[in-house]
């Protein structure tokens, strides 16, 4: 939810809660005044016709009389208001209200006072004489006078809470907008670190503590974006070094070593070329030789293309790749099929940054066929232009669940990956991998195109 309106939905029941705290008081104050008035208004009665009973017992006046009330009818009785007397004989019932010329209020609140209020508002008196009882005064209100009453105190009310909370939400929700303008800068900030983006600087703001955050936020962006240059800068020289060195050695077995076993090997079959013509017994002897320096030379080659592959030097990236993927189908044998789609120019890319992604793409797929337990595995490489800023795109996609003993599959094994992460760390980009929505497993590289001799 926005803090803005979380603020103001708490600051509209804040209000709210005092209004009812209010019109509670109102009420309270209001029912007091009324019972107050019947206490008052039974009491007198009471005491004018206990008065009428001691002239009765002193023979002042006639029985008959009782309740003289027309004496109690001269009491002013307040709009709505009622008195009663319920005497021992049903003959000597007496009553008198006084009306209302208010206006009713709403039906919801009549009922709701009705119920809650005007039935604790009464108040009797009783009246005895010479310890017998003759009767009791009632004095009451009617049900629409209170309410009514109570009515018009709590409607001003009503509407001027009203008017108070809508000004108090409008209000509150602008300075907050305000105030809090600012936190959203520091969330695209914290968004655009999280995607990598260390070159973004929040602005300066108005507010103390927003403030700090933002220096925060600078500095520790700053000291990431050179941490995190200074690693790549390391990495990318390490790696290449790592590339160079691995060119070297292979050119140097491939010069020396492997022209030696050629040789050897050639002489070794001129041998036994000579000894079988001659039915000499070294003849099986040469052919042992031969066969030793056939299977060294196979060792060499498999030794020279992990060390580095030749297709790389002499016909590309591409083709390599498309290479890579006819051995993995061979050795899957139907069971599971690679492919690979390429889209505008990878050829230029430099020889280094070739052999980066052709390691990555060999470290992927080894991990696919070990342990993805896939029907396809596709690799995706692609160059894009944004804004004249050419990347390249590289995805490779199974549709496996994992190995077979677990049926789950939520990461790379752990070498491979480091080995992965250096790699696209030293080509200054982004890696990610993981299950994929709809099954299967995704990683997702993406790395800036260094210009040739940079």
């Amino acid at each position: 939810m926005d803090l803005k309106w979380l603020l103001v939905k708490r600051i509209a029941l804040v209000a709210v809660v005092c209004f009812l705290a209010g019109s509670a008081f109102a009420l309270y104050e209001t029912s007091r005044e009324a019972k107050r008035l019947n206490v008052e208004l039974a009491t007198l009665v009471s005491q004018q016709l206990n008065l009428q009973l001691s002239r009765i017992d002193r023979s002042t006046d006639i029985p008959a009389r009782f309740p003289d009330w027309d004496v109690v009818a001269t009491y002013t009785l307040q709009p709505g208001q009622c008195v009663e007397f319920h005497g021992t004989d049903t003959k000597r019932q007496r009553a008198s209200c006084a009306g209302t010329e208010s206006d009713p209020p709403p039906y919801w609140f009549f009922a709701a006072h009705r119920a809650f209020i005007n039935r604790t508002l009464t108040a009797t008196a009783s009246i005895a004489y010479r310890g017998k009882k003759q009767g009791t005064v009632i004095a009451s209100y009617h049900p629409t006078a209170t309410a009514t009453a109570a009515w018009a105190t709590v409607s001003p009310l009503l509407g001027f809470s009203a008017f108070l909370v809508a000004a108090l939400c409008v209000m509150v929700y602008f300075v907050v907008d305000r105030a809090l303008r600012p936190a959203k800068d520091i969330l695209d900030g914290l968004n655009r670190m999280a995607r990598g983006d260390l070159s973004y600087r929040l602005p300066k703001l108005r507010l103390t503590e927003l403030n700090r955050i933002s220096e925060v936020f600078n500095a520790l962006s700053e000291d990431l974006q050179k941490s995190t240059s200074e690693r790549a800068e390391l990495a990318h020289r390490l790696v290449d070094a790592q590339e160079q060195e691995r060119r070297h050695i292979a050119r140097e077995l491939h010069d020396e070593i492997a022209q030696k076993l050629a040789a050897l090997n050639a002489l070794a079959a001129s041998i036994r070329t000579s000894a079988q013509r001659e039915k000499l017994p070294q003849a099986e002897e040469a052919r042992s030789l031969e066969a030793m320096a056939s299977n060294l030379m196979i060792s060499l080659r498999r030794t020279l293309t992990h060390l580095r592959p030749q297709e790389i030097d002499d016909f590309g990236l591409v083709q390599s790749l498309h290479t890579l993927i006819e051995e993995h189908n061979k050795r899957a044998h139907g069971n599971t099929r690679y492919a690979i789609e390429t889209e505008g120019d990878i050829g230029t890319l430099r020889m280094e940054t070739s052999a980066h992604v052709y390691r990555i793409i060999q470290e992927a797929l080894n991990n696919a066929s070990q342990h993805a337990n896939a029907k396809t595995v596709t690799v995706h490489l692609r160059e894009t232009n944004d804004a004249g800023l050419k990347r390249i795109k590289l995805s490779v996609i199974d549709d496996g669940a994992g190995p077979k003993s677990t049926g789950e599959r939520s990461e790379l094994p752990r070498a491979g990956i480091i080995g992965m992460r250096e790699r696209v760390t030293a080509l200054s980009g982004h890696f990610t991998s993981g299950a994929l929505p709809n099954g299967g497993f995704g990683l997702h590289v993406e790395f800036p195109i260094m210009p040739q001799g940079a």
